[in-house]
């Protein structure tokens, strides 16, 4: 009889470790997703090729992340008659990047993604996560930004901060038509809470521009960043950002 009454308090008991865990604020999956594409389409076949464009970089040097970028990254992503290399214009880096031709079946597009996994939460694995609240001077962005100005958009939750500029991009190349170029940088980082609540944040930046007709060499790229956007918890947030554009 006695075994009988402890039963219930038994089940009780397991029930509540088990609840006071699934609704515990301490994530569990905890990873990191970088993302970086660089994509240029032409509509037409076109002659002597030659374009400059921003890369992503962190500090002063080409990066995602924490992974260095070099020649044999691009060189592994595209054809043949494509020649990349990094080159330094006015301070900044640029991948420079020229071909004899390029039809419209064999457009430029570069792509990479990096899953880092955080095996078990604790105050070492912080310095470990991607800074997307306050990304200028911690992670890969891409520079040089002109016009820096802060925009005000508020559709969906906890949108983030947003910013929009204008990027540098040269073009060179015969038998006009319409090229289009775009490269963007993710960062994201996620987790999960209670029973199975995925919560992330992330910070993104981007350029694109379309040509029509004959180049110009270097014309302004439209340029958007966007910073803060998700939800952060306590032990994530640092109070003393770095809000240096550069």
């Amino acid at each position: 009889m006695h075994r009988r009454a402890l039963a219930p308090l038994l089940v009780l008991v397991i029930a509540l470790v088990f609840l006071s865990g699934c609704f515990s604020q301490e994530p569990s999956f905890l990873h990191t997703i970088y993302t970086y594409e660089l994509q240029i389409r032409t509509d037409a076949p076109i002659e002597n090729v030659t374009f400059l464009v921003p890369l992503p970089t962190r500090g002063d040097r080409p990066a995602v992340g924490p992974e260095p970028i070099t020649v044999d990254f691009y060189s592994d992503q595209l054809s043949q008659n494509i020649t990349p290399a990094i080159v330094r214009v006015e301070g900044r880096q640029y991948l420079r990047l020229t071909a004899p031709f390029m039809h419209a079946d064999g457009s430029i597009h570069v792509n990479y993604r990096n899953y880092t996994s955080i095996e078990k939460f604790s105050p070492d694995a912080i310095p470990k996560l991607i800074d997307t609240l306050h990304p200028f001077g911690n992670e890969s962005l891409f520079f040089p930004k002109q016009n820096f100005t802060p925009t005000e958009e508020t559709y969906g939750t906890n949108p983030g901060y947003f910013y929009t500029y204008v990027i540098p991009v040269y073009a060179y190349y015969e038998n006009g038509t319409q090229v289009k170029i775009s490269s963007e940088i993710k960062g994201v980082n996620e987790w999960v809470e209670s029973f199975d609540a995925w919560i992330s944040n992330r910070y993104s930046d981007r350029y694109r521009l379309t040509i029509t007709g004959e180049p110009q060499g270097w014309m302004p790229a439209d340029g958007k960043m966007i910073r803060g956007s998700g939800v952060y918890r306590e032990w994530q947030v640092d109070p003393t950002p770095n809000v240096s554009v550069g």
